[in-house]
């Protein structure tokens, strides 16, 4: 009755019935055992009770910002072709073109009729050397065509080239404008019609001449205002066809070189055999002769580079690193591109300043140069690509250098992919190092090893057996009642006592010297699953006993002393490893390292060691308060319900899971004096972690903070009532042997409210009373 009447008290203080379960959202449907965000200010409306969950919960802080981490998408695997057949097919796909002479021909032909000429010339115009191009019809051969620098003096179409005007000459004889007359040799020439070939946008893009001879009339105005119609047509279509093929070009580009792209991307390809491939390419690309290239190295503070250059392996032409060379202030042109970060195309190099002749050796001469950068992410120079005589031009022209720039953008993810695996490795190598030269240090002393024996089952200490039982006295015995736990509930240990020796020795190493999260509260938790175990042994399999005993002993590996919301404060190096339960599956990590190097389970198949693994996680990442308010939810609609089924794997990983909650949380359920020490423990860690956060400026939670510890009392009381007795409630329902569990955590809260109701009044103390 008294307590009946102290649980009414405690409940018109905080508005909650204590003695009703409380209403948890609708449980998570989803397979996964990734868990989202969850909402705990709609667990309880009560203040009180959301104070002593903070410190469990992910909770938004003052100066906290919360940021979402985008995964970068990954290519589809491409392996059916290779760089080299991307190559061949690439190349046969730039040297394509349309003949623009002999369709010009065609059309000059049908002027040629109309206006009843003897002949026609047709000449390109080549803007990049300033010349026009006389082709002879059907002649390919670049042997076989005359060239004429554009301008007066000359030619009539040199001088139309330059004037883009219309040129109508009775007798190319007597002009003075034109000494060299026509381009054309054959019957005598007197009347000569030119008319220049216009882009839309006033380019000049070749040059048509009509001749007559004496014998013949003169051209007309007419026949001015036909051709012109006719050809003004002509540079229409001429140029919707030039920026066909180049829009043609640039997708059937961009396409050869995502493929060539995914190549890299799907596996991890050294980097020589990048830039092998990269300038291959390029020289294939644009008809260069040969090809070098320069990375940058970034980590030094001069301007330093791995050159790459040409050689010959197995009679196949390929790249590789010859030395690192030091770009001069003054000197080289890579040096002057990797500095400016500018392409440079030089024409003619021996007439150029910024090129030096004695780079030429072994007879090799350079007549023009093509080099450009490749721009990283940030804007900054990671390499330099040099091309070398154009093979089929005098130099490399402004359309080169634009494949070549888009050219460079491929490149420039598939360097600095190879470089991302590259230090990828190194870390992985450093990891191997540094775990090996751990593992080397965490191995127990030899004595340590001899000391450490199973406790003798008829010396057990009084109450062993019992949920109220705690370490206090035996304190220098941790290890031997763990080898004792461990041999009565996993059968093999006695076989791999050595191994299973150095398993608790390490553990014992592995826990931080905490306040309360120590290796004594890892042995109570231990101790607490111990008797859940051995109660019930006709429920769970040997997998399930000896993943749940590992994970309890093992659940707090490595705690630094400090929540999961603080490293997610402070942004510690575990929280942006692991989002959620980040020390959970920090401990589960340190775990599976200890059993690895003890190798504890050699006996178990792979398949059988693989599903143990799977137990010890799930058991571990139960610990976790937040994961366990989103796993009440779910058991606690399935027992309403009635379907909870023994049978079935996922409703027994729920009741693991607050097994592991209760086992967690059983120094709650010790007699009162025991459970004085335990929580000054942990507000000890608490108060430590308030004052680090309030040197940063930060507002502590109301629980962390010191200069709060009136509150204990009225702490625990809430903690026990809404956090302990309604998982241990569940647990009991589906374990009724167990019971007594429940009454030790009841009594407990019934001891703090008693504190809380004789705060403030006289009580007779024995000290007090004189003789």
């Amino acid at each position: 009755m008294a307590e009946s009447k102290k649980g009414s008290k405690v409940a018109a203080r905080t508005n909650i019935d204590i003695n009703k379960p409380a209403r948890y959202p609708a449980p998570v449907t989803q397979k996964s055992r990734l868990i989202d965000t969850y909402d705990f200010t709609k667990l309880t409306a009560d203040k009180a009770a959301r104070r002593v969950l903070a410190p469990y919960v992910r909770t938004v802080r003052r100066r906290q910002k919360e940021s979402e981490k985008k995964r970068d998408k990954v290519f589809s695997v491409y392996l059916q072709k290779r760089p080299s057949e991307l190559f061949r097919h690439l190349s046969e796909f730039l040297l394509e073109s349309v003949d623009f002479s002999s369709l010009l021909y065609e059309t000059a032909d049908v002027l040629k009729v109309q206006t009843k000429s003897v002949g026609t010339v047709v000449y390109s115009v080549d803007s990049t050397l300033g010349e026009i191009v006389q082709c002879p019809r059907n002649v390919v051969s670049p042997r076989h065509r005359v060239n004429w620098k554009i301008g007066p003096g000359s030619i009539v179409a040199a001088y139309v080239a330059q004037t883009k005007e219309d040129t109508l000459v009775n007798d190319i004889h007597t002009d003075s404008r034109f000494p060299e007359g026509v381009g054309w040799l054959g019957p005598a020439v007197k009347s000569v019609l030119c008319i220049p070939v216009l882009s839309p946008d006033d380019e000049c893009l070749a040059v048509v001449e009509l001749h007559k001879t004496a014998a013949e009339p003169p051209y007309t105005r007419g026949d001015v205002q036909i051709i012109k119609t006719v050809t003004g047509w002509m540079g229409a279509a001429i140029h919707q066809n030039q920026q066909r093929i180049i829009l043609q070009k640039q997708q059937e580009l961009n396409d050869y070189l995502l493929e060539l792209t995914k190549l890299y991307f799907c596996d991890v390809v050294v980097t020589d055999k990048i830039i092998s491939d990269i300038v291959t390419f390029a020289k294939a690309t644009l008809q260069a002769e040969r090809g070098c290239f320069f990375i940058i190295d970034q980590e030094c503070d001069e301007l330093v580079a791995d050159w790459y250059d040409e050689a010959i392996e197995d009679n196949v032409p390929i790249h590789k690193k010859k030395f690192k060379i030091m770009f001069s202030k003054d000197r080289g042109i890579a040096g002057l591109v990797a500095r400016k970060g500018e392409p440079v195309n030089i024409k003619d190099a021996y007439s150029d300043s910024r090129f030096h002749k004695e780079v030429d050796t072994s007879g090799f001469i350079t007549r023009s140069i093509l080099c450009m950068p490749i721009i990283g992410r940030d804007n900054n120079v990671i390499g330099v690509v040099q091309l070398v005589n154009k093979k089929t031009g005098p130099c490399f022209t402004s359309e080169d250098e634009k494949i070549f720039k888009i050219f460079l953008v491929y490149c420039a993810l598939a360097i600095q992919y190879a470089n991302l695996q590259t230090k990828i490795k190194q870390i992985e190598y450093q990891n191997e190092i540094k775990t090996d030269m751990l593992t080397f240090h965490m191995r127990p002393h030899p004595i340590e090893r001899e000391r450490v024996q199973i406790y003798p089952a008829d010396n057990l200490p009084p109450d062993f057996n019992t949920f109220g039982w705690y370490v206090f006295g035996h304190e220098d015995r941790l290890c031997d009642l763990t080898l004792h736990i461990y041999s009565e509930l996993i059968d093999e240990l006695q076989s791999e006592l050595q191994n299973w020796k150095d398993f608790v020795l390490i553990v014992k190493k592995s826990y931080r010297n905490n306040p309360y999260h120590n290796f004594e509260h890892a042995f109570n938790v231990l101790h607490c699953m111990y008797n859940l175990l051995k109660r019930n042994l006709d429920i769970f399999t040997p997998l399930e006993i000896r993943g749940l005993t590992i994970a309890a002993l093992c659940h707090d590996l490595d705690h630094p002393g400090y929540t999961n919301n603080f490293l997610q404060l402070t942004n510690h190096a575990l929280s942006l490893l692991y989002t959620e339960s980040t020390l959970e599956n920090h401990h589960f990590q340190v775990a599976m390292l200890i059993i690895n190097t003890c190798d504890i389970f050699s006996n178990l198949s792979k398949q059988t060691f693989k599903e143990l693994t799977q137990e010890i996680h799930d058991a571990i990442i139960a610990t976790d308060l937040a994961y366990y308010f989103r796993v009440r939810g779910r058991i606690v609609k399935i027992m309403g319900e009635k379907q909870f089924d023994w049978t079935e794997g996922s409703h027994r990983c729920l009741l693991k899971s607050i097994m592991m909650t209760t086992c967690d949380l059983s120094g709650q359920c010790k007699p009162f004096c025991i459970a004085k020490v335990i929580v000054g423990r942990l507000y000890r860690e608490f108060y430590h972690q308030g004052d680090t956060e309030r040197n940063m400026g930060l507002s502590p939670l109301s629980l962390m903070d010191r200069e709060k510890q009136q509150m204990i009392p009225e702490d625990q009381v809430q903690f026990i009532t809404f956090v302990c007795l309604p998982c241990i409630q569940l647990m009991v329902e589906l374990l009724p042997n167990t019971i007594s569990i429940r009454n030790l955590c009841e009594e407990l809260r019934a001891s703090w409210k008693e504190i809380i109701e004789l705060r403030g009044k006289d009580v007779w103390r024995q000290e007090d009373s004189h003789p």
